[in-house]
């Protein structure tokens, strides 16, 4: 990181210059990572920021243990805890279409809403990521970022305004109200292990308790959704590639 902060130095000049780091580094390596960045590759003459991408920690334990790992070295205010997804034009109108649309605004609750479907289907299998996927599965792959974001977007109350905290304390809301799922509410899946023609392997990397697919039926107990299933399906390995609300 030395070197990286003396060569970005002789690009910058001597002016006053911003730094973003984006940590695209396995969980495990993350802390050392971040470390480093502060330690020996921080601007003198300007910001700097620090992006890290989902998954954030393998359960509550590590994720808080990485959060106070970042912000021994970085105020929050330098730390974007990121997820790739959301900035899909579906999901990026989604707030759009729901809070400046007055036709839809009074018709989005369970009185004109039967159920809310969200699906996330990838037709790649393991190729590559057999190691990593043995370890996280699909819940905490997908559904613990990538779908409960959505969902939160999807159902959050109009926020008091549009900073990244009121939406995030809106979504936080949701999130809280959604009850604990039960076991005959989902249904978990996992494809064969295989050996792809070119010789690749990482497909076996995945144990038998590992899931790639999941479909479930998640409620949110609040005014608007009582009673609503919002029902998710997710997997690697199907047919086609899609992301549909």
């Amino acid at each position: 990181m030395t070197r990286l902060d003396s060569e970005m130095r002789q690009l910058e000049s001597g002016g006053t210059a911003n730094r973003i780091f984006y940590l695209s580094v396995p969980q495990e390596a993350l802390l050392n990572v971040a470390t480093c960045v502060a330690d020996n590759a921080q601007s003198k003459r300007g910001w700097n920021r620090i992006i890290v991408e989902k998954p954030f920690g393998y359960d509550t334990e590590s994720s808080a243990k990485l959060t106070q790992g970042l912000l021994s070295k970085f105020s929050e205010q330098q730390i974007y805890r990121i997820d790739h997804l959301l900035g899909r034009d579906l999901i990026e109108n989604l707030t759009v279409l729901r809070f400046s649309n007055l036709v839809f605004d009074p018709l989005w609750s369970r009185t004109y809403i039967r159920n809310v479907q969200v699906i996330v289907s990838e037709d790649w299998g393991m190729e590559g990521r057999g190691r990593y996927f043995k370890k996280y599965g699909i819940i905490r792959d997908i559904v613990q970022s990538h779908i409960l974001q959505i969902i939160a977007l999807f159902a959050m109350e109009p926020p008091v305004g549009l900073d990244g905290e009121d939406i995030r304390d809106e979504k936080v809301k949701v999130l809280k109200s959604m009850t604990k799922p039960h076991l005959e509410d989902v249904v978990l899946g996992q494809y064969k292990p295989r050996v792809l023609k070119d010789g690749d392997k990482s497909d076996v990397f995945l144990n038998s308790l590992t899931p790639t697919f999941i479909a479930a039926a998640l409620y949110i107990d609040n005014a608007r959704w009582d009673g609503v299933p919002f029902l998710i399906k997710a997997g690697t390995g199907l047919i086609n590639h899609s992301v549909v609300v």
